[in-house]
């Protein structure tokens, strides 16, 4: 039932040619040593930006907040690059990185962010101030979406959730990206689910199954039941 593991993967050991992801040939070996992987970042953010952006997009519901997201998470990458060990494929230690932005951002989310986001739905109204309609129609089909309610969830099934059944990753790299047991992964979907099942109202002929809304976890749904 686990989604088949993404053809990006790769390990410390691959050579130059053999993956898409953004980790070159060129390898700081002495005698002694590890191998270090070495970043190119512009490749990195050609890779997988989309990707990243994708999956803060899902996260906040605002393409403004997403477009931030995505923008620090490569700004880190070039900042903390010799963080990186090779010991993960890199697109799920971007993913690591943007959950912990996503994780400050809401901490210091506040009144001035909440005016923010007034002021934003305000000049979607307003038709000299209006937002692009592309935009328009990505928030309100996010605020349709079952993704508005995961939103709510506590930080660990939120995170569980959107790594699993909108980024498709395996149980084993969400455990890697958030540096957990695999049985920890698993409970958190097991209990973000069942918390989704108690949040969705039953349906309008009372059979008490739950509507499903536009963009649901359709793509995980092996994993429910």
């Amino acid at each position: 039932m686990a989604a088949a593991a993404n053809s990006q993967q790769s390990g410390p050991g691959i050579e130059c040619g053999q993956t898409a992801a953004a980790v070159i040939a060129r390898q700081i070996i002495a005698p002694g040593d590890s191998i270090v992987p070495q970043i190119d970042v512009q490749q990195a953010s050609e890779d997988y930006f989309t990707r990243i952006h994708r999956a803060a997009l899902v996260m906040t519901g605002s393409p403004w907040d997403a477009d931030d997201l995505a923008q620090e998470t490569f700004l880190e990458l070039a900042q903390k690059s010799d963080r990186f060990e090779g010991r993960s494929s890199l697109y799920t230690w971007l993913y690591g990185i943007l959950l912990n932005l996503d994780r400050r951002r809401r901490r210091r989310a506040g009144m001035w962010q909440q005016k923010l986001r007034v002021v934003r739905d305000a000049a979607a109204d307003n038709p000299r101030r209006a937002t692009p309609a592309d935009v328009r129609l990505e928030v309100d089909e996010w605020r349709r979406s079952l993704w508005s309610i995961v939103a709510t969830l506590p930080e660990g099934q939120r995170q569980v959730l959107v790594l699993r059944f909108s980024e498709r990753l395996t149980y084993e790299e969400i455990a890697g990206v958030l540096d957990c047991p695999l049985g920890t992964v698993k409970s958190r979907i097991h209990h973000g689910l069942a918390a989704l099942r108690e949040r969705l109202a039953p349906d309008a002929n009372g059979t008490g199954e739950v509507s499903i809304p536009p963009l649901a976890l359709s793509r995980g749904q092996a994993d429910v039941g």
